[in-house]
């Protein structure tokens, strides 16, 4: 008699013994999947920011919540209301300030910093070139790298490299450089440049002029364009000066 009941109760509370199993094991893949499924979309998001203020060439690196993620409910879904930016946390990073809101219109803040560089063409000799050569487009190729990596004095502008004559050899796969042309020691003043201005939580592109020929790799001394005033920097390729403060 007690082996039949025994056998009753096992056949009564196997069900349900499978059934709050599955409920426990749908319960914390919900939990455990909506960080992921908000840091994905916070990521399109973010990127979505960069191309539109940055430039339609910028690359993210990857995000990084700096805080509000733990006022979070697991069991709530959240869409982005709004994303602005808060400021920088350092050269190509930018905090967001992201504004979440939930089906029951709760809204939720968070901080997220964002990584991120941008993608420059450079040029690449396509076949060993000889000192002399008149360059042309069969001679090189194109290749987007970040800004970051680029190499002192990489050209940047086609119109610096075609029908420009080498002064040296350059080996085929090398990044063409301002040097290796004859008349690309240095930048005539009056040229307009691009100007980073990079400090230790901040940096910031503005337009100026040239005020001296500095060579590649030179110090350069700019008018920049916006306050009128000149600043000093080196000339990091043919158009861009880097300025630290």
């Amino acid at each position: 008699m007690r082996n039949e009941i025994n056998n009753s109760l096992r056949i009564t509370l196997f069900p349900l013994f499978v059934l709050l199993t599955l409920n426990f094991l749908f319960f914390v893949s919900d939990v455990y999947a909506q960080p992921k499924q908000l840091t994905d979309t916070v990521k399109r998001a973010v990127l979505a920011e960069l191309v539109r203020s940055v430039s339609e060439n910028v690359e993210l690196n990857g995000i990084k919540f700096l805080k509000g993620l733990e006022t979070l409910d697991d069991n709530c879904n959240y869409s982005i209301t709004s994303i602005a930016m808060d400021g920088y946390n350092g050269p190509n990073k930018i905090v967001y300030l992201v504004s979440l809101g939930d089906e029951h219109k709760t809204v939720r803040k968070l901080h997220v910093e964002a990584s991120f560089d941008v993608l420059t063409s450079v040029y690449v000799a396509a076949k060993p070139l000889s000192g002399g050569t008149v360059v042309s487009g069969d001679d090189f190729y194109s290749v987007k790298q970040k800004n970051s990596r680029l190499p002192a004095g990489a050209i940047t502008d086609i119109g610096e490299i075609e029908g420009k004559r080498l002064k040296s050899n350059v080996a085929q796969g090398v990044i063409l450089r301002a040097n290796n042309f004859g008349n690309s020691q240095g930048m005539k003043k009056s040229r307009e440049v691009t100007v980073l201005v990079e400090g230790i939580n901040v940096i910031i592109s503005t337009r100026g002029v040239l005020s001296n020929d500095p060579p590649v790799g030179g110090a350069a001394r700019v008018l920049c364009n916006a306050s009128k005033k000149e600043i000093a920097g080196t000339l990091i390729s043919q158009d861009t000066v880097r300025v630290k403060i």
